[in-house]
């Protein structure tokens, strides 16, 4: 039988030796290779070839999925499985955004594990047993994690985020709503202190997350 290749990336040496131990006690997986950093996945990779990467994410927010999107441009396969303890929908939402195939929880079971890394070794995407209704709540509009930024952020600053997310300028966000620029920059300040943001990306994925950019609404 021929063996799922893994490649462990995780900060934490106790940690890579731990998934090591037990994902090399299954018949069908076989750990090649590991590293300590998202940033040397393509040179191990060059050196030992792996079907799967299993990535533990330990820096909480934004941060952690711009470490995955950044790790799945040095995949050649781009076949990644997530292992976090956020359990917030609209991150989880995000990272399947950016191509991430398999999404575990920490306090997941060994079970659970196995069968996300042979579902991304297929092609196909695994999520966390404990988040899939709250996703699919998402993914049918009936999650406060979707729409519910609506709550948050007023008729105004939503036309100003989903400009912003599509790559408009202040200028020209200012020039489509008949605003100032200075009044333009006022509301992106809101929203990324409404929302925990701290730069563009991190915009671009929420935006991304919560539907935003899916529908076409009036500019004014």
């Amino acid at each position: 039988m021929d063996k799922i290749r893994l490649l462990i990336v995780s900060d934490y040496r106790l940690t890579r030796t731990g998934l090591r131990q037990m994902l090399n006690t299954v018949a069908d997986l076989q750990v090649v290779a590991e590293t300590d950093s998202p940033g040397q996945v393509k040179e191990v990779s060059q050196r030992c070839p792996a079907d799967v990467v299993v990535f533990e994410i330990t820096i909480p927010g934004p941060h952690g999925l711009r470490m995955a999107a950044k790790l799945l441009e040095e995949m050649p396969n781009r076949r990644l499985v997530v292992i976090s303890s956020n359990e917030n929908i609209t991150y989880v939402r995000s990272m399947l955004t950016a191509g991430v195939l398999g999404y575990v929880l920490r306090k997941a079971s060994d079970i659970e594990l196995f069968l996300a890394i042979r579902n991304a070794h297929q092609g196909r995407r695994f999520i966390d047993p404990r988040l899939s209704d709250s996703l699919a709540d998402v993914l049918l509009g009936k999650s406060n994690s979707g729409r519910g930024h609506e709550g948050r952020l007023s008729t105004r600053e939503l036309q100003v985020l989903r400009s912003i997310a599509r790559g408009f300028t202040s200028q020209e966000v200012a020039k489509q709503l008949q605003l100032s620029a200075k009044t333009v920059e006022t509301y992106r300040a809101r929203i990324y202190d409404k929302l925990g943001l701290k730069t563009r990306a991190d915009l671009v994925h929420y935006a991304i997350a919560v539907g935003l950019l899916e529908t076409e609404e009036p500019m004014a």
